[in-house]
């Protein structure tokens, strides 16, 4: 495995990583708060946490064909893009699109081999939490 860039795979394997991805919306304070707990607490992580400002932001990232992209490669890790891209029935380019989305998100990562790139999802679920609570200052609900 050559050096690692943010979006490859850590030298030490995706049996190191924590079981669950969890896509919240919060702000970076929470988040950081959240994990300075983690680091102090005995053993790996429980949870990774990746933090969007909003629901639309979510929306936006996870798409039904970005969902789907996701549960192949949870599923049975391709070979490649290519690989991925044939499974899937799509076309190259767009799956690649995609692919290098989630990647910029820390949610694919490449395990590399030479100039071949294996997309993986080093958890084994990923979860979507989104709390929604009444608004104190109304009788609407809010979306936080």
């Amino acid at each position: 495995m050559t050096e690692t860039t943010p979006t490859e795979l850590a030298t030490n394997g995706a049996e190191n990583y924590p079981e669950t991805l969890r896509i919240t919306v919060g702000s970076v304070e929470s988040m950081v708060d959240a994990a300075v707990a983690q680091l102090d607490g005995d053993g790996p992580a429980e949870e990774a946490v990746r933090a969007f400002d909003s629901v639309a932001d979510i929306r936006q990232l996870l798409t039904d064909r970005r969902l789907e992209l996701m549960r192949s490669i949870m599923t049975a890790p391709p070979d490649s893009i290519s690989d991925l891209a044939d499974r899937l029935g799509r076309n190259y380019s767009d799956v690649h699109g995609d692919v290098e989305v989630l990647a910029d998100h820390d949610i694919v990562y490449f395990d590399t081999d030479g100039r071949a790139k294996r997309p993986v999802i080093p958890y084994e679920r990923v979860r979507v939490d989104i709390e929604v609570v009444a608004d104190a200052d109304s009788e609407h609900a809010a979306i936080s």
